[in-house]
């Protein structure tokens, strides 16, 4: 090829001294030679075998998680398991088992709760905490006070808290003990039983019964000492107490009860017998050395007990105080034993009876009325008036008066079989004797007849009538079945 000249070639532009000053960048052209270089794996092969070592690599490390090689172990299920047994289960699954109990009312024991949750995947390097139950106990809380004590209870979970006060010496609000007892297991629905202590206090006893206010005395902690005194209130009333309802008082002290007197004034305040109760009367009696002759009781239970005094006067409780007849030698104490009194009848000794009352006069009959403490004459009379119904007097000599106060009747009888014998009876019982249980026909409707009669000229009067009517009841009832 023939040199060229490139200053004659019009395509050329002349050079330009100024321009070789600065550096040109090298105008690149292509080769029209292929490199003769071996060609590399096509991208869709490299890229199958990086998923497949991907794969092969997420394969693995699956496969080694699984089987717990790393990433935690799985917490084994140990709620509702014994204690030791969910703490083997732990340990084995390579956790370091922490216990923690908390009170319940069942599955006393077992395991509550567990942390981590059973079932998930947890680092063992934490380890595991396991909540047990335990029973229920009654913490202490004695010598607390009310409040302190309550919120113990309530913080132990008990959910029926009652609290009751007892006297005691100890600070007033303070728990002087606790039921059950301190240490005790308990559910929560079980009642609790809070004793707190109160100062002991003087009851108000004024206006009640001795055994009334004695039992009130001693439930407030304290004694009771009975003093009977004469006094217009009701018998055995408490008229006054010492100290004063109110008064502190500590454990054991003795409070004096002034009670109306439940005994008769004196043995022959026959009206008084009928308010008092058996044991009283017996007590009374003992107290005024009156000796029990006979003891025994009426088919209905009533008293038919005899008593004599030191002068020979004689006290009979009966349901016939008509009649003072008796018979037998039993001697049971039935009115300590409580038989009820229905009837009294007093014989007053030779020389014991009440000035005045020795003559068959209204007058006499007035002055044994005074000294029995009767009230509300209402009839009286005599053999005169008994002859006059066909009953002889063959010697009987007497007044018979017969009277109703509130509550009771009563009956006095002044005179005798015999010429020159003179006895003075009285008698009293409860109102309704003659409503309708004997017949009071054959002595003219009138009970100081019929009591006159009863006592003077037939005993047995009052007794065969009764029984009369009892066979005569059976006999009905007999026909009747």
């Amino acid at each position: 090829m023939p040199p060229v000249d490139l200053d004659d070639d019009p395509s050329v532009s002349p050079i330009d001294l100024a321009d070789l000053t600065f550096a040109r960048r090298p105008v690149e052209v292509a080769s029209p030679v292929r490199s003769a270089k071996k060609k590399g794996l096509p991208v869709w092969a490299v890229a199958l075998f990086v998923v497949l070592t991907l794969a092969g690599i997420g394969a693995g490390a699956w496969y080694t998680y699984d089987q717990e090689l790393w990433g935690g172990h799985t917490v084994p299920s140990v709620v509702g398991l014994e204690r030791d047994a969910a703490q083997k289960q732990l340990e084995a699954a390579g956790f370091k088992v922490t216990v923690e109990e908390s009170a319940a009312d069942d599955g006393i024991g077992t395991v509550l709760a567990c942390d981590p949750e059973p079932g998930k995947r947890a680092e063992t390097s934490g380890g595991a905490t396991i909540t047990v139950a335990i029973a229920r106990t009654i913490p202490q809380v004695t010598g607390q006070n009310v409040d302190d004590a309550q919120k113990a209870l309530l913080d132990a979970g008990a959910q029926n808290v009652r609290i009751q006060s007892v006297n005691s010496d100890a600070g007033a609000g303070t728990v002087v003990s606790v039921e059950p007892a301190e240490g005790s297991q308990f559910k929560s629905a079980d009642e609790v039983v809070l004793s707190v202590a109160t100062p002991y206090v003087v009851p108000s006893v004024v206006g009640l019964t001795a055994d009334a206010a004695k039992a009130a005395v001693e439930k407030a902690g304290l004694q009771a000492k009975v003093d009977y005194i004469k006094s217009d209130k009701p018998h055995n009333e408490v008229v006054s107490c010492s100290p004063e309802a109110g008064t502190q008082a500590q454990e054991g002290d003795v409070v004096e009860l002034k009670v109306s007197s439940p005994f008769p004034e004196s043995p022959d305040k026959l009206a008084e017998y009928l308010d008092a109760t058996s044991k009283e009367v017996a007590t009374y009696l003992g107290n005024e050395k009156y000796a029990l002759t006979y003891g025994a009781t009426f088919s209905n239970g009533d008293a038919h007990a005899v008593y004599t005094g030191a002068a020979g006067d004689m006290i009979t409780f009966t349901a016939n105080p008509e009649v003072g007849s008796y018979a037998g030698d039993k001697t049971d104490d039935v009115l300590a034993a409580g038989a009820p009194i229905s009837g009294v009848r007093y014989v007053f000794a030779q020389g014991s009876a009440p000035a005045g009352a020795d003559a068959e006069t209204v007058a006499a009959v007035k002055a044994v009325m005074q000294e029995c403490g009767f009230t509300g004459l209402k009839e009286s009379c005599s053999a005169a008036d008994l002859e006059k119904l066909g009953f002889a007097a063959e010697g009987r000599h007497f007044i018979c008066a017969y009277g109703e106060a509130q509550g009771y009747s009563w009956a006095v009888l002044i005179g005798g079989k015999q010429a020159g014998q003179v006895n003075v009876v009285a008698m009293t019982f409860l109102k309704g004797r003659f409503s309708g249980g004997i017949d009071l026909a054959p002595y003219g409707n009138s009970p100081a007849k019929f009591i006159a009669y009863a006592g003077l000229y037939n005993e047995n009067a009052v007794v065969q009538k009764e029984a009369a009517d009892a066979a005569a009841k059976d006999g009905a009832a007999a026909q009747g079945q």
